[in-house]
């Protein structure tokens, strides 16, 4: 679930972490499926509002 309204994709911040992207790049070579969804938030609710599409490189 990304928090952050408007974004377009997801990609994960190698730059921040390269240890858990690679890890991320294992378990999908292996064939776990990865799901990532933007989040609408107002102060009475947070609901999925679209789904996004993952970026690897």
């Amino acid at each position: 679930m990304v928090q952050i309204q408007n974004m377009k994709y997801f990609k994960i911040a190698k730059d921040i972490d390269e240890n858990y992207y690679k890890t991320y790049l294992i378990a999908k070579k292996a064939g776990v499926n990865f799901l990532a969804y933007r989040c609408d938030i107002s102060s009475k609710k947070i609901f999925i509002d679209k789904k996004l599409k993952i970026i690897d490189d």
